[in-house]
C-alpha cells in the first residue's frame, strides 16, 4: 500500500470519516472546505492511493494570531521579541479503523514539515498545538512540543528544531 498526504479537495469522502471525537469529525465534515476556500486554513489528508476517496487522518494547519512570549515556556521563549508569530496545528486526527499504525506520527511529521517550510518563505517562530486533552498533549510532547506554564494543553515547538 502506498499513502499520499495531499490537500482537502472535493473528491474526498468527508461525511464517512469517524475518529471517535466528534468536534474532529464535525471539523471535517462540515467546516474544513468552507475554512479552506476562504483561506482560513488548509486542511491536509492522508488516503491510500488505491482508494484515494477514503480518508485515514487529516490535519489541519493555520497562521496564529502574535503570542506573547511572557506565556510561552521559559525554555523557548529566551531572547525572542515580546510577541512571536507562527502556525497553528489546529486538527489532527486519524479514522477509529486505522488508529495505532502509526498514521498519526505520519500526520504530525507532515504538519511540522509544511510548517517548517512556510516559515522560510514567510518567516514564524513555532508551531503551536491546542491539544484536545491530556492524552493529545502527552502525544505532542513525545516528538518535541513543550507545554505553557499557565496551560498545560497548549504547546510549542520552535520551527528551528523541527528536522529537515
Amino acid at each position: 500500500m502506498t499513502y499520499s498526504v495531499t490537500p482537502l479537495e472535493v473528491g474526498h469522502d468527508v461525511k464517512k470519516f469517524t475518529c471517535g471525537k466528534d468536534e474532529l469529525d464535525n471539523y471535517l465534515q462540515t467546516t474544513a472546505r468552507q475554512h479552506q476556500s476562504k483561506n482560513v486554513s488548509k486542511t491536509y489528508v492522508i488516503v491510500d492511493d488505491d482508494s484515494p476517496s477514503i480518508i485515514i487522518g487529516f490535519f489541519t494547519i493555520a497562521i496564529r494570531s502574535m503570542t506573547c512570549k511572557d506565556h510561552m515556556p521559559v525554555s523557548i521563549a529566551k531572547r525572542l521579541p515580546s510577541n512571536v508569530p507562527g502556525y497553528t496545528l489546529a486538527r489532527l486526527a486519524v479514522s477509529e479503523s486505522h488508529q495505532g499504525q502509526g498514521f498519526g506520527e505520519l500526520l504530525l511529521v507532515e504538519a511540522m514539515t509544511r510548517a517548517k517550510s512556510a516559515t522560510k518563505e514567510v518567516g514564524g517562530f513555532a508551531l503551536f498545538v491546542d491539544a484536545k486533552d491530556e492524552n493529545a498533549a502527552g502525544f505532542y510532547k513525545k516528538y518535541g512540543f513543550t507545554s505553557f506554564p499557565s496551560d498545560p494543553l497548549i504547546l510549542a515547538i520552535p520551527i528551528a528544531t523541527i528536522p529537515g
